[in-house]
């Protein structure tokens, strides 16, 4: 009756009970006989037995596991318009990296491990972003073929013994474009999984253009068969993940469609949006529920968002400890973003040493992560978790996204001001503040004041100086006030000038700056650049003094031991005077000298004022120096050592400029007093001295010329010198220029002649 078609269907039967016949074979255990019945009848163009095959090479059962096998046996079929071949070697080439054994044991969009959708679910107004992963590993370039070669043909050919056992390659390549072309045949049959995937490739223009139309099409046809990757696909689209308009109420009911079958992406997606209220009432517990699911099921994303959350104290009570569990959990599973948020994490933390998160955080940089790369530069620059390097940290801020944070360059910059880690180098300095200054940061500008008045880097420029100090202190900065104050306080000593002072230091005293309110008090005792308010003067010196002012303390002290308001009081200044010098102020300690070597409060104490002396002259307090140098001098039977200390401290006075010292260098050296006698570097200090108008000096300088001193003998020339000290009233110069003028009467010097040493 039905003639060649029953003949037909006689065989195709006969056909189907072989193929179930060793299908009940293989379930009781492979064998050899029935894997080659197997392969014979695919051999002779069977597509259930080429689709058997296949998946037999892919799931390893009883022959060597063979992606590219696997892929040859489908693609026989395929090409025989078998519809789960064709579905299958879509999948195959879609996903990346291909896990043979595995491509069926984890759930997506429409084929179980196929990958989801690139994006999630956005906020209302923010679509998500194109460039994030589909799944946790999907990459391929848009529109063109991963593979080289043929398609589906693995890698370039092998060397001959292997491909005898490998004719078709040991691997399979992504390839979108092949993947397009057996996803269309798939779905054009009405396979879900590939309508799903297909809907994919054109969101994403993945092996073809970018159709969203088309997307749109193949997702519903997915999503009305039931398929959880089309409501997923749909659910994505209309939360404006593949750049498209957001309609968030259709996207919450696809996503809470696909969620109920337990999709990961689904359960998270819909957890963000419940979470904002985004095209649903917003319910933090419901939220907190998905993402819970999502997690459950090893989706690192999901991990993350519930670490912030319990983080920031988002829908939910802050707990720390919760949050770095699940950061942590969604680090071990290669979450970049969330093991930069676990270094942050853990920096927070006062006690922490920095030593994980710097460790973390180098791992995410060096894998691509810029946020990672510029916190890791932080580190660097502080010093934290990691030795502080300026180098290193130039060399993570250059792959980080962003500039770098005020704060961070200028730290980095007193690196380089400092010479940390780093050669000294003030001009690199001064760019990184600029950069710093910018980006807001007061104290770049005032930093970069403090640099242009001393020309350090920059040019010296008072103006720009004081530009700089004047745009710190008009954001707040009382440093820059005060500096501004001493700047104008400096400029001529005009009284128009202290007025302005006055109100610099008024602006820096009134944010707590307290050596400005202590020149402030000056300024109002002097009645300079302001009316005379000697009382009120006072009380605002008492009150920076209170606050622990070095400055305030002693220059309170030197008001009371002057008796500038009123008789002098030593011993109220001594208790002003004394905490400044405990603390280190070389002219409070000066002063202490001398209050315990003249005795000014309680009997003198010689022991007591050498020691404050001391103090004074190790921080290079010129006249302090020598009033120690003098002291240990009344001592007649010094020893050697002993003339050489005392010869080193008039030294050093006397290089500081000090005439005094310089008169004293030159005995010591005309006496060989702690040194060799040396009249000529003797007649040299005594020079030096003369040439500043000392009178003593110039007496010695004739001296010298007179008796030969150091000098050639110049009658002449001592006279002259004998003049100029005697008309500044010096006793022996006098004596000696009525003396040794009787023999000759040369003309009188009108100014300093000029001295041979």
């Amino acid at each position: 009756m039905f003639g060649k078609f029953g003949n037909a269907l006689a065989t195709w039967r006969r056909r189907d009970d072989r193929l179930a016949a060793l299908e009940r074979d293989l379930a009781k255990g492979w064998s050899a006989r029935t894997y080659e019945a197997l392969r014979a009848l695919a051999t002779k163009g069977d597509a259930a037995a080429q689709y058997r095959l296949g998946q037999m090479y892919e799931k390893a059962e009883g022959v060597v596991q063979s992606l590219a096998d696997a892929a040859h046996w489908y693609r026989l079929a395929a090409a025989q318009g078998y519809l789960p071949a064709q579905a299958r070697l879509g999948l195959i080439y879609f996903i990346d990296p291909p896990t043979p054994a595995g491509l069926t044991d984890s759930r997506g969009p429409g084929e179980p491990g196929a990958p989801a959708p690139r994006g999630e679910p956005a906020r209302q107004g923010e679509p998500a972003s194109q460039g994030e992963s589909a799944s946790q590993g999907e990459s391929a370039s848009q529109g063109e073929p991963a593979s080289q070669g043929e398609p589906g043909e693995g890698a370039p050919s092998l060397p001959g013994a292997l491909a005898q056992f490998f004719p078709h390659g040991v691997s399979v390549r992504q390839d979108f474009v092949e993947a397009l072309k057996w996803n269309l045949q798939a779905a054009a049959q009405g396979a879900a999984d590939a309508q799903a995937r297909l809907g994919q490739q054109y969101a994403l223009g993945l092996g073809t253009a970018r159709d969203v139309a088309e997307a749109r099409r193949w997702f519903t046809a997915a999503a009305a068969q039931g398929d959880v990757g089309g409501q997923l696909g749909l659910g994505l689209l209309y939360a404006g993940s593949y750049e498209t308009p957001a309609d968030l109420p259709r996207a919450v009911k696809w996503l809470r469609l696909a969620a109920k079958s337990g999709h990961a992406t689904a359960e998270y997606g819909l957890g963000k949006l419940l979470l904002h209220g985004a095209g649903t009432a917003k319910d933090p517990a419901a939220a907190l529920e998905q993402l819970e699911r999502s997690a459950a099921q090893d989706y690192a994303p999901a991990m993350y968002l519930l670490g912030m959350l319990h983080w920031r104290g988002e829908g939910v009570e802050p707990d720390l400890g919760i949050a770095e569990t699940w950061l942590r959990r969604a680090t071990v599973r290669g979450h970049a973003e969330a093991s930069v948020a676990l270094a942050q994490l853990l920096l927070e933390r006062p006690e922490d040493d920095g030593v994980e998160a710097a460790a973390l955080l180098r791992i995410a940089a060096e894998s691509g992560n810029p946020r990672a790369a510029g916190a890791l530069a932080e580190l660097y620059v502080f010093g934290r978790g990691v030795p502080r390097d300026a180098a290193e940290a130039a060399r993570w801020q250059a792959l980080s996204a962003s500039p770098g944070r005020a704060e961070t360059l200028n730290m980095l910059a007193s690196l380089h001001a400092e010479g940390i880690s780093v050669d000294q180098d003030f001009s690199v300095a001064a760019d990184l503040l600029k950069q710093a200054a910018a980006r807001g940061s007061v104290d770049a500008l005032y930093n970069l004041g403090s640099l242009y008045r001393v020309g350090r880097g920059v040019p010296l420029d008072m103006e720009r100086a004081m530009a700089y100090y004047r745009q710190a202190a008009a954001h707040g900065s009382s440093d820059a006030a005060f500096q501004l104050g001493l700047l104008h306080a400096a400029d001529g000593g005009e009284h128009s000038h202290f007025k302005t002072a006055a109100t610099c230091f008024a602006q820096a005293a009134k944010a707590g700056h307290q050596r400005a309110l202590a020149n402030l008090g000056l300024l109002l005792i002097g009645g300079v650049g302001v009316p005379r308010n000697a009382k009120h003067g006072r009380a605002l010196l008492e009150r920076a003094a209170r606050a622990g002012d070095l400055s305030a303390q002693s220059a309170l002290g030197y008001q009371l031991a002057a008796g500038l308001d009123g008789p002098p009081d030593f011993a109220a200044a001594l208790k002003w005077i004394e905490p400044a010098a405990a603390a280190g102020d070389a002219e409070a300690q000066a002063w202490m000298g001398d209050c315990r070597r003249l005795g000014m409060v309680g009997p003198p104490d010689l022991d007591a004022a050498e020691q404050w002396y001391a103090k004074a002259a190790a921080q290079g307090h010129v006249g302090t120096i020598a009033l120690l140098a003098s002291a240990l001098e009344t001592n007649d039977e010094l020893d050697l050592d002993a003339q050489r200390e005392v010869l080193g401290l008039w030294l050093a006075a006397a290089s500081a400029g000090d005439a005094d010292a310089q008169i004293r260098v030159a005995q010591c050296y005309l006496d060989g007093r702690g040194c060799e006698a040396q009249p000529q570097v003797a007649a040299r200090w005594f020079q030096a001295a003369a040439d500043q108008g000392d009178a003593e000096g110039r007496y010695q300088v004739g001296l010298g010329f007179l008796l030969g001193r150091g000098v050639e003998p110049d009658w002449h020339t001592a006279l002259e010198w004998f003049e100029l000290a005697a008309q500044q009233g010096h006793a022996p110069a006098r004596e000696a220029l009525a003396e040794h003028a009787e023999d000759s009467h040369p003309e009188s010097a009108t100014a300093a002649p000029q001295g041979n040493a």
